[in-house]
């Protein structure tokens, strides 16, 4: 075998590892991670849908720099752990820092990124990966326009090192799409 036949054969090697560990690391999230309920809040519905994808914004995705731990010195892209606590229902945002912490029993942190942290403002944006779910084709209606009263809830897994991945997204509490491996 030629030197040129072994490098392209290396080339397609290391792409199929590179995609198999992509899908083994969300795997691991979805499988591993400690399941918590996200609420949700109303996306403009004319933007709700592009394609065959449902953006999702959370309550978690905007934090009061009142939060402890969310001060001025975050910048837009920088990495936040942002920890949170279970009330009756939901997860919601307690602290916010820099770094992962240990934390105590009934706390969990969820890595994201700073989208905006302007000095004028009273609240950071948190993107935490999450925030677009794919839906079969056609599938979305009910989603794209729910009935008054319909709550949209999603499920995700997070994981020891902060990683979220969405496990479920429910309407009125029942679940109407799974994430599944195939």
């Amino acid at each position: 075998m030629s030197k040129r036949s072994w490098a392209i054969a290396v080339i397609v090697v290391a792409q199929s590892m590179l995609l198999m560990g992509m899908i083994a690391k969300k795997q691991y999230t979805l499988s591993m991670g400690t399941p918590i309920l996200l609420k949700t809040q109303p996306v403009d519905p004319r933007s709700l849908f592009r394609g065959d994808y449902v953006r999702i914004r959370y309550d978690i995705d905007q934090l009061d720099r009142k939060l402890p731990g969310v001060k001025a010195g975050f910048q837009k892209g920088d990495t936040i752990y942002v920890v949170l606590v279970k009330d009756e229902r939901y997860w919601r945002a307690v602290s916010a820092h820099p770094n992962k912490l240990k934390l105590p029993q009934g706390q969990i942190a969820i890595r994201g990124e700073v989208r905006n942290a302007q000095s004028y403002r009273s609240d950071i944006w948190v993107s935490y990966g999450i925030n677009t779910y794919f839906v079969p084709e056609g599938e979305g209606r009910k989603l794209e326009r729910p009935q008054e009263g319909d709550v949209v809830d999603i499920e995700v897994a997070i994981d020891e090192n902060g990683d979220a991945a969405i496990r479920a997204l429910l309407l009125n509490g029942k679940r109407v799409f799974a994430e599944t491996l195939f």
